[in-house]
């Protein structure tokens, strides 16, 4: 059968890394693509209105920024969109997107410094399966049809994760486990040289807590194995149940030590959210005496590092385990600060009163979404003195930074980090600033027992 191939010229960047090529009422999204060079396109998927497609190699004179990725499974996985780019053409594709992002918003949006830090990727999700022919396999999803692509030689990952993806399919493999309906994924993360490792399953399943002592055997770093239960298997309530050693792991950063688990969500490369979370007093410009509220808390780390540049900060985290973790992390450090598992808007609505005529110093981690009004309502209520806008997804901050502007606030800068190597995926900070910036007439509160 012909292939079907196209030559095309990508005319800008997609979230997910790709380049995209506008047609009549549909787009072609490009893998291994370039805005501005002519490439040979394959066609290999289509999706709604998009067509899915690779690029083949330039069709003429190559791009001045492409390169040969080091990965000979670059293809295969996909997880690394933009390897084909040299560091100047990474740096210029974040740059194109958030303004790209600022331009549909009809903001004039400057991106501000990217902190590029050193250091591997520290947690990765894995899949046990079968190959495209059939072979069992511990890997990631191929790009192009069915099957895993093993990726034991991922040169962005750490080597102790590089390792757990052997000895995961080894043990698998001698344990003679069930490559469908048993395990769903296999999430593992390195800390501090330990590893600790979640295995997510449909079912409970005896055969999983026979196998994560195999798994020890093999991995003399291997801190805990927990399992991950749906709700209608979660017999104890709590989402998880521990099969080998911890269920958590022992984390110092910033002056304090933590313990942390498989559930939080934290980005995978830990040294740039370690800087930025760090950075969290200077953006804000807190001073010591400031009251700080902080919306997405997580397991408490911006927060208490918040908390122990004011004197006191208010976390506000609905994921239960984050939240409890939260609580016990800052109890343990003896940090001031408090943590509310509402909804934001109740939250919000209960700090309120220790807050009047504190002029609060607010932090929001957006993720990947826009705020809903009523959670804006609520913030801009508490008149807050600034607030700092947390996101992932370019286009969606972009549109909430729209929205803080029409409303009178002004843009002070924003900056950003590159939290997954090799990929388009970054955490933004905007920083916005209230008209009015009268010092209040409170010092922040103490603090109480968490809630």
């Amino acid at each position: 059968m012909k292939e079907d191939v196209h030559v095309v010229v990508p005319e800008g960047w997609l979230s997910r890394g790709e380049a995209y090529v506008s047609g009549d009422g549909t787009q072609m999204a490009v893998f291994g693509g370039i805005p501005g060079e002519a490439v040979r396109a394959r066609v290999f998927g289509r999706q709604g209105r998009q067509v899915r497609a690779r690029a083949l190699g330039p069709a003429d004179r190559p791009h001045p920024q492409r390169v040969q990725p080091t990965c000979d499974k670059w293809g295969p996985c996909g997880g690394c969109p933009w390897m084909h780019l040299s560091p100047r053409g990474q740096y210029d594709g974040h740059e194109a997107l958030w303004r790209e992002a600022g331009r549909t918003s009809g903001i004039d949006l400057a991106p501000g410094p990217l902190h590029r830090l050193p250091g591997n990727v520290t947690d990765v999700t894995v899949y046990w399966g079968s190959s495209d022919l059939g072979y069992p396999r511990v890997g990631v999803p191929a790009r192009e049809g069915h099957g895993l692509v093993a990726i034991p030689g991922c040169e962005k990952v750490s080597p102790l994760v590089r390792s757990f993806m052997g000895a995961a399919a080894t043990s698998l493999r001698n344990a003679e486990m069930r490559t469908e309906g048993v395990i769903d994924s296999l999430r593992a993360r390195e800390i501090d040289g330990q590893l600790l490792v979640a295995v997510r399953t449909s079912r409970f399943a005896p055969a999983v807590a026979a196998w994560a002592p195999m798994l020890a055997t093999t991995l003399v770093e291997l801190r805990g194995v927990v399992m991950e239960l749906p709700v209608e298997e979660d017999k104890a309530g709590i989402g998880w149940q521990k099969l080998y050693g911890l269920d958590h792991l022992e984390w110092s950063v910033a002056g304090m030590h933590w313990r942390v688990g498989t559930e939080e969500h934290l980005p995978r490369q830990l040294d740039a959210y370690v800087s930025l979370v760090q950075a969290a007093p200077r953006l804000l410009g807190v001073q010591p005496g400031d009251a700080v509220l902080d919306l997405g808390a997580h397991i408490g780390l911006r927060t208490a590092i918040l908390a122990r540049a004011a004197g006191w900060a208010y976390g506000v985290e609905t994921d239960p385990r984050a939240y409890q973790r939260a609580v016990e992390n800052v109890a343990h450090n003896r940090v001031a600060a408090e943590f509310s598992s509402f909804s934001w808007p109740e939250a919000i609505e209960d700090v309120t009163p220790r807050l009047a005529g504190r002029r609060p110093l607010v932090w929001i981690d957006t993720g990947r979404k826009e705020l809903g009004g009523r959670v804006v309502d609520a913030v801009t209520a508490l008149d807050p003195r600034r607030v700092a806008l947390q996101g992932s997804n370019p286009h969606a901050l972009a549109r909430e930074l729209a929205k803080w502007l029409q409303r009178g606030w002004i843009f002070t800068g924003m900056e950003r980090w590159d939290v997954d190597p090799h990929t388009p995926f970054t955490e933004g900070v905007a920083v916005l600033a209230s008209p009015n910036q009268s010092l209040p007439e409170k010092r922040g509160p103490r603090r109480k027992i968490a809630r």
